[in-house]
Order: structure tokens, then C-alpha cells, then sequence
């Protein structure tokens, strides 16, 4: 429980937290009209200038010194929130962009800050800042326009994408999926393979590197779409796009499946508790119906990135789908996000992502 200050704090004020004995308990944020009334930083006093800086230079060489990501790729998570210790700040970064994204009124506040620290930490490359449309509604703060950077290729595992900042969801391009992408690619090899809700092609593209023998990718966004069909071109590889609601392409596909590899990868279906009910039912039922596209002894990959489903509960809404569909799901592999993506033991909300991989007979 937070009990109200005695005095006037201003929303996004940095703030000490203490427990009911009045001993110290940490800083944070504070900000009483978010549904998070403090954000934690530090469960130590440390006012130093540059925390932010030093905390930004922690995850910069946890990404390059340990993980080694640029060996492999231009395209990373470089602060994943919680898992870096700084609530609130998600950065990107891709190629020669950097691109901060602020779920608290706290880092609206120190805007200048944040930029003049990824400065620091990414040098040569352009901060570009945006907020979550929602979490900036209900932490109460709104972002001075700013035109996008121009879009970037990048490179991942071989593979080259497109990211538009003008028309991209989130970031503009979701660096978490990247081990998945590369798994899917490598059991491509001689399948049909349909990536549904397939944003850019980002699997599609993975399948095609590897070897499969058609690929479709289907998806509601016509402006991914179009992204999706740059991304093949410039791997010079053949992909299906299709402008289609997910529902309608699997109810109109023939009784018989002819794909081998099937991959569903919706957007995030529940922000909120509120939300949960319709996302549980939204995820059975389409899975349902990817089930029946999957042919027997196929692949099938089905994600879902709503932190409020669990691994548990996501996996029992798998399996009562593939009863209904009447097949049975052989899994063999469940993963998260990439390891760009940590998850502190404070927050374990923070593993959001699920990727279930099976076979289906």
C-alpha cells in the first residue's frame, strides 16, 4: 500500500520510499494518477549525476562484452526496463538509430537527460524518442512532435530488414523474436511455411533464407505489408504477402492443410486485466484454426507476447485449442525473448514473450 504524502509532489517527481518503521526502502519515481504509483530505480541512495549514464553503460556492455549481439547483428534491445534497472525506458537500437521508448512521466521529465545519455553511450547514433500512447495517457504526459528518423536496413543473422520509424509498431521492428526467426529458419528446409500476423516478414523471411519451398505471410497492415515485400526483395527471396484478417484467411483455407510450417504471432492482445478475458478467447480460437492449416507431422510456432497471459496459462489455451481442433501438439521447445531481453528477479513480470514450438499430428 503507498499512503498519500503529506505534502504536494509533482507527478514523475524523483522520490525516497520508505516502509512503515520509516526505514528506507529505495527511489523511485512517483507519480499518483499511474496505475504504478512508484516506479523503484535504486534500493540504494545513489544521487549521483550520472546514474543514468553508468546504468546505460551496464547494459551497453552486457550486450556487446557478454552477449557479443553486434558479431551478429546491428538490431538489439540495449535497455529492456526493469531488466536493466531503469523502470520505465525501453531503448532499441538499430543500425545508426536509437530509439527510446517512455512508459513513465518520470523519463518524460528528464527527456534531455536520457538523450544527452544515449549520446553518451551510443555515439554517432540519432536518439529518437517516442511514448506508448496509452501508458503516456495514464502517467500523464504527452510528447512534442518530432519527425521519424528515415528508415534503416539492418542485419540479423544474415538476414536484412527494413525498419520504417514513420509507420512501425512499437520501436519500429521486434528485436525479441530474433532467436526464434533464426530457429524457424533453420527447420524451413523443404516446407511450405505460412507466418500469420507476419508485420514485416520477419519469420517469412527466416523461412525463405532456409530453405522452404513456398512461403505465405499474411496480415492485416497494409503498410507492414508493404515493408514485408521490401524486406524479401532485399534478400532476394520469394514471399506470398497477403492482405488478410487471420480469422478470415484460416476459416476460407481447404480442409485438407498443405502447410508444414505454420507460425502465429499476433500482437499483444491483452494491455490490461480488463482486456484478459477477450484476449484468452481471441487466442484459443485462432489457434484453432491454425491447427487445421498445420498438415500432419508439421511445425507449428504459436507466440504470444501479452505479459498478463502466463507461460502456464498460454500453454493450457494451446492445448484445449488443439483438442477442439482435434490434433494433437507434440512440444518440443518452449522460449522467450532473446537475451537482450533480461528479466530481474524483482520483476519477473518482465518475461513476457512465449514461443511454443511443436510438432502436430
Amino acid at each position: 500500500m503507498v499512503l498519500k504524502p503529506d505534502a504536494r509532489i509533482e507527478p514523475g517527481e524523483l522520490v525516497d520510499v520508505v516502509d512503515n518503521r520509516g526505514g528506507f526502502v529505495g527511489t523511485g519515481f512517483f507519480n499518483p494518477r499511474s496505475e504504478i504509483a512508484v516506479r523503484l530505480l535504486s534500493t540504494a541512495r545513489d544521487d549521483s549525476a550520472d546514474f543514468l549514464t553508468r546504468r546505460l553503460r551496464e547494459a551497453v556492455a552486457f550486450r556487446h562484452e557478454l552477449l557479443k549481439l553486434p558479431a551478429s547483428t546491428d538490431a538489439y534491445r540495449l535497455c529492456h526496463a526493469e531488466g536493466d534497472g531503469l523502470t520505465g525506458l525501453v531503448v532499441d537500437r538499430f543500425g545508426s538509430v536509437v530509439v527510446a521508448q517512455l512508459f513513465s512521466r518520470g523519463w518524460f521529465r528528464r527527456l534531455d537527460e536520457v538523450k544527452r545519455a544515449l549520446g553518451a553511450v551510443a555515439s554517432g547514433a540519432a536518439v529518437h524518442a517516442i511514448a506508448d500512447e496509452k501508458a503516456a495517457s495514464f502517467e500523464g504526459f504527452t510528447l512534442p512532435p518530432a519527425p521519424p528518423p528515415a528508415p534503416v536496413v539492418v542485419t540479423e543473422n544474415g538476414a536484412k530488414f527494413r525498419v520504417n520509424f514513420a509507420t512501425g509498431h512499437k520501436t519500429g521492428f521486434f528485436c525479441d523474436q530474433r532467436d526464434n526467426r533464426r530457429l524457424v529458419g533453420e527447420l524451413a528446409r523443404g516446407r511450405a511455411a505460412l507466418d500469420l500476423c507476419c508485420y514485416t516478414g520477419g519469420f517469412a523471411v527466416h523461412a525463405a533464407l532456409g530453405g522452404a519451398r513456398n512461403v505465405t505471410a499474411v496480415d492485416l497492415d497494409e503498410d507492414a505489408l508493404e515493408t514485408g515485400k521490401r524486406n524479401a526483395k532485399l534478400n532476394g527471396v520469394s514471399v506470398d504477402f497477403r492482405h488478410a484478417d487471420v480469422f478470415d484467411f484460416l476459416r476460407a483455407l481447404p480442409e485438407t492443410p498443405s502447410h508444414d510450417l505454420v507460425v502465429l504471432d499476433p500482437a499483444k492482445l491483452a494491455r490490461n486485466r480488463l482486456e484478459l478475458g477477450k484476449a484468452r478467447r481471441a487466442y484459443h480460437d485462432m489457434n484453432a484454426l491454425a491447427f487445421r492449416a498445420v498438415a500432419r507431422g508439421g511445425v507449428f510456432v504459436t507466440c504470444s507476447c501479452s505479459g498478463l497471459v502466463g507461460e502456464a496459462e498460454f500453454l493450457e489455451i494451446v492445448r484445449e485449442a488443439a483438442r477442439q481442433a482435434g490434433r494433437e501438439y507434440r512440444v518440443f521447445r518452449v522460449a522467450g525473448a532473446g537475451a537482450d531481453h533480461p528479466v530481474s528477479t524483482l520483476f519477473p513480470e518482465g518475461r513476457y514473450l512465449k514461443a511454443v514450438f511443436g510438432t502436430v499430428i
